[in-house]
C-alpha cells in the first residue's frame, strides 16, 4: 500500500516534480561548472597572465554562484512546494477515510493514534515528498558529475579516492534495516503517549474525582521514558551515520593528498587540476553526509505511509457508504420495520448483544423497547440507525434489506438521540442545528421547546448563543440530553430513535417531555429503548429484552398486569420515584 501510494503521488505531480528536477540538474551544472573555473584561474596564476584574466574568471565565478542560487530557489520552491500539495491531498484523504469508516472500526481504534498518524506521521511524509526527494536528486546528480569530471582530470586518482565508498554502502544498507524498525516503533510509542494525554484529558473529572492525579502522572512518565529510549535508540543510529560517512571520506581525502601532491610534483597533474580535483571531492562531502539523512527520511517517510495507508486501506475495504447501486429511493412518510431472528455480535468469538430477535414495528407507530442494562437496547437501535451493519436478511425497513439501502439514504430517514449525547464546542444552535445548517433560528427554538430545553434558556450566558465545553461538559446531563433530542427532532425525520433519551432528566421535565410526545411522534414511527418504564407507557407495544432475547412483547398495560419482567422493572420505578419524593 505504501509503495503505490508513494508511486501515485509522484505520478499525479511527475510535472511539477520534472520541472523541479530540471532545475536541481541545473543547479548542480553551475555548481560543478564553478570549480573548473577556479582551475582556470590556478592556472592563469601559475602562467603570470594579466591579473585581468584572473579577475574576469572571478567575476565569472559570482556571476554563475549568483544564478546557481536563483535556480536553486526556484527548483527548492517547486519540489517543497510539491511536497506540501501532496501533505494536503494525504491529509484530506485521511480525514474522508476516517469519516467513511464504520463505528465498528473506532472500537478498536485509539484516538491518540489516530491524531498521531494525522499530525506526525503526515509531517514524515511531507519530509520524504520534499527534503527526501530534493537531496536524493542533488546527491546523485553531485555524484555522478562530480565523479565523471574528476576521472577525466586523473583516473587513478578517482580510483584511489573512491576505494572507501563501497564500505560506506554497505554500512548504510545495515544501518537502514535498524533505523526502519526504531523510527516505527519511536512512532508507535509516540502514538501510545498520545493516546494517554487524550484519555487524561477529556477524563479530566474523573482523574480528579477518583484522586488519581500522582498515579496518572506515574503512567505517563513511564510511557515517556519509553518514548525517551525509544527516541534514543534511533538518535544513536542516525548520531552514527554522519561520524561514520566523515571517517571513512575522510580516509580518501588523506589518499588524495598523498597520491596528488606526488603527481603535482612529478608533474603528471597540473596545480590547477589538483585545486579543481579536491574541490570537487569536497563537494561530495555534503552529499556523502546527507545519505544518511536521506536513508532516515526514506525510512521514517515510509514508516508513516504505511501508518497512512492502513487507515485508507480499512476505507477502502469497507461498503462504500451512500452507494448502491440499482436500489430505489425510500418512500416518503413513516416507514415500518422487520426484525427477523437477527443474532449480532460485536466480536465474532463473544456472546451475542442480540440472539433470535424477530418482531415488526408498524409504519407510524411506537415501540418501546426495555429490559436491565445490557440486554440489547442500545445494539438493536444502532442497528436500525445503520451504525453497525446487521446480518443479510434480518433486518427490513419497508421491506426492503437494510444492506440493500445506501446508509446516507438510511440516515435521512432516521433521527437517532444515542445513550451518551455528544455535543460539540459549538453554540447551543449550532449543536441543535448540525445535522441541518441551513435551520432558521424558529424551527431551532421550535425543537428546542419540544425537548423541554427553553426552560432552562434564561440560565444560559448568552442563551442558545452559548458556547458550551468540550463534549458540552458546561452543560448539565439532562441538558446536554435535550439538547441532543432537539437536534434529532430538527431533523422532522419519518424513524426516530430514542435510546434512553430521558434517563438524566428529573421527574418533571420528564412528565413534560412525555407530554410533548403526542406532538413529537404524530406522523413517524418511532422505537424507544428507556431504562423507565414511564418512557414507554404511551407507547404502542413494549418489547421487554433479557440476555439479547425477546421475553415479553405487548401493550404496556397488559405486560404491566402480567406479573412478568415488565412488571418487576415498573414497580422497581414506582418504589425509586416514591422514594425520591420522600
Amino acid at each position: 500500500m505504501k509503495r503505490a501510494l508513494v508511486a501515485a503521488y509522484l505520478r499525479r505531480h511527475g510535472g511539477r516534480y520534472g520541472a523541479g528536477i530540471l532545475l536541481l540538474l541545473a543547479t548542480n551544472a553551475l555548481a560543478l561548472s564553478i570549480p573548473w573555473m577556479l582551475k582556470q584561474a590556478v592556472e592563469a596564476i601559475g602562467r603570470h597572465e594579466p591579473m585581468a584574466i584572473v579577475t574576469a574568471w572571478s567575476a565569472a565565478i559570482l556571476v554563475v554562484a549568483a544564478l546557481g542560487a536563483a535556480v536553486r530557489t526556484g527548483s527548492r520552491l517547486l519540489v517543497l512546494g510539491t511536497a506540501r500539495l501532496v501533505s494536503y491531498d494525504l491529509r484530506r484523504r485521511l480525514f474522508s477515510a476516517l469519516l467513511a469508516l464504520p463505528p465498528s472500526w473506532y472500537d478498536r481504534a485509539r484516538t491518540g493514534d489516530l491524531m498521531s498518524r494525522a499530525v506526525n506521521d503526515i509531517q514524515l511524509v511531507r519530509s520524504l515528498f520534499g527534503p527526501g526527494v530534493m537531496n536524493i536528486v542533488n546527491t546523485a546528480a553531485a555524484y555522478v558529475g562530480s565523479v565523471a569530471i574528476m576521472a577525466w582530470i586523473d583516473p587513478r586518482l578517482t580510483l584511489v579516492s573512491l576505494i572507501p565508498y563501497p564500505f560506506v554502502f554497505l554500512a548504510m544498507n545495515r544501518l537502514t534495516r535498524a533505523l526502519y524498525h526504531r523510527s516505527n516503533a519511536a512512532q508507535e510509542q509516540l502514538a501510545a503517549l498520545s493516546s494517554r494525554a487524550q484519555e487524561n484529558l477529556a477524563g479530566m473529572q474523573q482523574v480528579k474525582a477518583f484522586v488519581r492525579e500522582d498515579a496518572e502522572i506515574v503512567e505517563f512518565a513511564a510511557l515517556a521514558a519509553e518514548y525517551r529510549l525509544r527516541n534514543l535508540a534511533l538518535a544513536r543510529i542516525r548520531g552514527g551515520m554522519v561520524p561514520l560517512m566523515g571517517l571513512i571520506g575522510g580516509v580518501g581525502t588523506l589518499a588524495v593528498l598523498w597520491l596528488g601532491g606526488r603527481h603535482v610534483a612529478t608533474g603528471q597533474m597540473t596545480l590547477g587540476d589538483f585545486v579543481a580535483f579536491n574541490a570537487y571531492l569536497a563537494g561530495l562531502a555534503w552529499p556523502t553526509l546527507a545519505m544518511g539523512w536521506i536513508l532516515n527520511v526514506y525510512q521514517r517517510g515510509m514508516s508513516g505511509m504505511e501508518r497512512i495507508g492502513e487507515i485508507l486501506e480499512a476505507a477502502d475495504r469497507g461498503v462504500p457508504e451512500g452507494v448502491s447501486p440499482g436500489s430505489e429511493p425510500g418512500r416518503p412518510g413513516p416507514p415500518s420495520l422487520e426484525f427477523r431472528h437477527i443474532t449480532f455480535r460485536y466480536d465474532a468469538s463473544g456472546a451475542p448483544a442480540l440472539a433470535d430477535v424477530s418482531f415488526t414495528v408498524p409504519a407510524g407507530t411506537t415501540v418501546g423497547i426495555v429490559g436491565p442494562v445490557g440486554s440489547g437496547k442500545s445494539t438493536l437501535l444502532s442497528l436500525v440507525a445503520g451504525l453497525y451493519p446487521p446480518p443479510p436478511g434480518a433486518l427490513f425497513l419497508n421491506g426492503r434489506d437494510l444492506l440493500a439501502i445506501p446508509a446516507d439514504e438510511v440516515r435521512a430517514q432516521v433521527g437517532l438521540v444515542p445513550q451518551e449525547s455528544f455535543l460539540f464546542s459549538r453554540t447551543i444552535a449550532e449543536n441543535i442545528a448540525f445535522g441541518k445548517a441551513e435551520a432558521s433560528r424558529e424551527a431551532i427554538e421550535r425543537a428546542a421547546d419540544l425537548a423541554e430545553l427553553s426552560q432552562d434558556r434564561a440560565d444560559f450566558p448568552d442563551g442558545y448563543d452559548s458556547v458550551v465545553g468540550e463534549r458540552g461538559i458546561t452543560l448539565s446531563g439532562g441538558q446536554r440530553q435535550r439538547t441532543a433530542l432537539a437536534r434529532a427532532l430538527l431533523l422532522d425525520p419519518p424513524l426516530l430513535l430514542l435510546d434512553d433519551t430521558l434517563s438524566a432528566v428529573d421527574a418533571r421535565v420528564e412528565a413534560a417531555i412525555l407530554a410533548n410526545m403526542r406532538t413529537i411522534l404524530r406522523g413517524r414511527t418511532c422505537l424507544i429503548a428507556a431504562s423507565r418504564m414511564s418512557a414507554v407507557s404511551g407507547a404502542d407495544r413494549v418489547i421487554v429484552l433479557d440476555g439479547g432475547r425477546i421475553v415479553e412483547s405487548g401493550p404496556p398495560a397488559e405486560l404491566a398486569a402480567a406479573g412478568g419482567l415488565y412488571a418487576r422493572l415498573n414497580r422497581r420505578q414506582q418504589l425509586e420515584d416514591e422514594m425520591e419524593k420522600a
